[in-house]
């Protein structure tokens, strides 16, 4: 099927599954620990947020249940990555934050993606780039769009 024809999902889903399965590779044998894209994508997320860190917002935000998140966070905590704090104004809250391990991996991981992505856009242009960041942009705010109209 030519690549113009399908479905703009299946078209980023064509895209980002063996990107992400080079990426995991790499990672995997550059660095000494073994996460999923989904784990990696947890940890970053919990190393970006300004604020209290909780399972809620996290399963909000990477758009899973809080059961798949609770047993992320579980398995980053057991490698040292991430560790739960009792919240001072509610202890029946933990809050989340990465550990200085976890920064290092992070650290890792970007230079490992940094060198990937350099080799994914050879041949392409600053236009083409631009153009494919302005598509990208435009999918995604309409799709929020959509999203929250949804659920009006």
């Amino acid at each position: 099927m030519e690549i113009v024809k399908m479905p703009l999902g299946m078209v980023v889903i064509k895209m980002l599954k063996p990107m992400f399965c080079v990426l995991e590779m790499r990672a995997a044998k550059q660095t000494d620990l073994k996460l999923t894209m989904p784990q990696f994508v947890l940890l970053f997320t919990i190393n970006e947020e300004k604020e209290e860190v909780i399972l809620k917002d996290m399963a909000e935000k990477l758009g899973k249940d809080k059961s798949a998140i609770l047993r992320m966070i579980d398995l980053l905590e057991k490698k040292e990555l991430v560790r739960r704090v009792v919240d001072q104004n509610d202890r029946r809250k933990n809050q989340l934050m990465v550990t200085k391990k976890g920064e290092r991996l992070i650290a890792e991981f970007r230079k490992i993606e940094s060198e990937l992505n350099s080799e994914l856009l050879e041949g392409l242009s600053e236009a083409d780039m631009e153009t494919f960041y302005k598509v990208a942009n435009h999918i995604q705010i309409k799709s929020e769009q959509l999203k929250i109209a949804s659920t009006i």
